[in-house]
């Protein structure tokens, strides 16, 4: 539900008295459909201009509520921007949107995000050579090459179908019930062979967990199979900081303050480093599991890193649209992934962007990794020019099992959102941000 614009109070100096308890408020109030009794007018403050935050605001300013945001870095996203860089769109560190996020799809307008996919399946690399491991549900005709591929058993393909059918039964919120058990424990369980594991699964889930040895939860693993089980893997045309982008422009002129780190904040007041205390009616903190940890005392779950090197080259090594991962057991590189083809918008015209990720952030990872590309594509990786290195040690929070991926909305009577808070995706921080604010605006 909306609220016109006419209806909304004049909250727009942080610190004004609030009109909750007056006998005006009265007159601010109109029930919502549920029955619970919505306060028009409130002044909301935000710490964290991340995705939680982001959705959170939106979701405030949709019911006719005013938000201030701040916001430590120098603008939106948190995690999920992009930098252009000599025509150049690079993510912060390597990143794709699962477009069957439920969260994504109610908030999100792909559309406008013009979203570009990566085809079905992977390309593997094993025993020197790379091979196809497609979807033959979405692509009848990859069937025989991924039935002929090295890459597991016809066995574990049959399994890896039983598998799409049994996490995609009943609902999404299904999925977190229960406290569950490792990855690697899932995988077995489930009639994997090691083959399979080793070369399809690992490498998979290591890219997109940043957990490579699955000891992660598994009920992570089954929402994110359900997840490549009824979508795509995508970007934005001009790359993920499009998502926050496009959630920050939507806000009203002056709603997000940069460079404003908070330095404490309590259940109606947020201070800033070097700046003044401001009061409202109420207070979320959206901000990573760290920085939740040090203003509220939060549990801080601990961080998995990753290393991107992003490289510009005249040539792609790969032609397709495709996810490559490293089935060989060995060597640093996690996963490549051609950039410009799928999206061509993220390098200037006649140029080519390849990324390629390990979950790790020693030294020396990223030399190592160009030797690996060397091994790989031969000598002509040598030309290709170095844009960037993203060693990011807190690219992702840990969810070991027995993770609670539906945790109480306030601590201490102070609103927390974030990934940390949920599932560790853009999924988890925008639906965590949104409901937050559905429960504020209920209470």
């Amino acid at each position: 539900m909306s609220i016109p614009t006419h209806f909304r109070a004049d909250r727009s100096t942080p610190g004004r008295p609030s009109l909750r308890g007056s006998p005006i408020q009265e007159l601010f109030e109109c029930p919502s459909p549920g029955g619970a009794r919505y306060n028009i007018g409130m002044h909301v403050g935000i710490v964290g201009a991340g995705l939680a935050g982001l959705a959170a605001a939106t979701e405030l300013g949709n019911e006719g509520h005013e938000v201030t945001v701040f916001e430590a870095g120098d603008g939106p996203g948190g995690r999920v921007r992009t930098d252009l860089i000599d025509g150049y769109r690079l993510d912060r560190g390597f990143q794709i949107l699962l477009d069957a996020y439920p969260e994504c799809r109610e908030l999100l307008d792909y559309d406008r995000l013009d979203l570009h996919r990566f085809k079905p399946g992977a390309l593997i690399r094993y025993g020197g050579a790379f091979h196809r491991l497609g979807d033959p549900l979405r692509e009848p005709a990859q069937l025989w090459s991924t039935l002929r591929s090295p890459i597991g058993s016809p066995a574990d393909k049959l399994r890896v179908l039983a598998f799409r059918m049994n996490v995609s039964r009943g609902s999404v919120d299904d999925l977190w019930d229960g406290v569950g058990t490792t990855a690697i424990h899932r995988f077995e369980r489930a009639g994997f062979s090691p083959k399979m594991i080793e070369r399809f699964l690992r490498p998979l889930f290591a890219g997109i967990t940043l957990d490579p040895e699955l000891q992660g939860s598994s009920q992570v693993v089954n929402f994110v199979f359900r997840m490549l089980s009824t979508g795509d893997a995508a970007v934005p045309a001009r790359g993920m900081g499009q998502i926050s982008d496009v959630l920050a422009s939507a806000l009203p002129d002056n709603t997000i303050s940069y460079q404003a780190r908070a330095s404490a904040v309590s259940t109606t007041t947020i201070a800033i480093e070097g700046g003044s205390e401001s009061t409202f009616d109420a207070v979320i903190l959206a901000t990573d599991a760290s920085e939740a940890a040090r203003l509220a005392g939060s549990p801080d779950p601990g961080w998995n890193g990753v290393t991107s090197v992003w490289l510009a080259t005249e040539t792609p090594p790969i032609q397709e649209p495709l996810l490559v991962l490293n089935g060989e057991g060995s060597g640093p590189i996690n996963s490549l992934a051609p950039m410009s083809v799928v999206s061509a918008e993220y390098a200037p015209a006649g140029k080519h962007l390849l990324v390629m990720s390990t979950p790790s952030t020693e030294p020396g990872i990223a030399q190592a990794m160009r030797a690996q590309l060397r091994e790989w594509f031969g000598a002509v990786t040598d030309t290709y020019e170095e844009l960037r290195i993203d060693r990011i040690e807190k690219a992702q929070p840990k969810q070991l099992p027995g993770h609670d991926a539906r945790p109480a909305l306030e601590i201490n009577g102070l609103w927390i959102a974030g990934d940390h808070r949920r599932d560790a995706s853009i999924n988890g921080a925008i639906g965590s941000g949104r409901a937050v604010a559905r429960a504020l605006l209920s209470n």
